[in-house]
């Protein structure tokens, strides 16, 4: 048989073990980084602070629970206190008080920390 043949033969077994459990990935490794959808958050209305419903921001990576950790209360409020699994989120509402990458604090069950900065200015 060719030299390559068996070169390709030997490949072959290898890619359909990955293929069949998924391709790899960091299974026994350590987990991955927390991050959020979005990172960052800014809202404004026109000649004042926001009032109202924000955006909901979505947590992933890292090991879950994640504990959320709201470093201007008087600012916002959200909706919930921990995001139990990776891709659920949690919505913010702003009371009409300016503030400036203010962070809510993400951590997960590991200890990784992850610091999404909240802006409300006057547009």
């Amino acid at each position: 048989m060719p030299r390559y043949s068996r070169c390709g033969l030997v490949a072959l077994p290898l890619t359909i073990a990955l293929a069949g459990c998924g391709g790899g990935g960091n299974e026994l490794g350590p987990a991955d980084a927390v991050w959020a959808s979005p990172d960052a958050v800014k809202v404004g209305a026109k000649g004042s602070c926001f009032v109202g419903i924000g955006p909901t921001v979505h947590v992933y990576g890292g090991k879950p629970p994640y504990v959320l950790k709201n470093a201007a209360p008087l600012a916002m409020s959200l909706d919930r206190a921990r995001v139990n699994m990776p891709g659920e989120g949690f919505t913010l509402t702003f009371n009409g008080v300016c503030l400036s990458d203010m962070p809510i604090t993400i951590e997960d069950a590991e200890g990784r920390l992850l610091a999404v900065p909240i802006s409300n200015a006057p547009i």
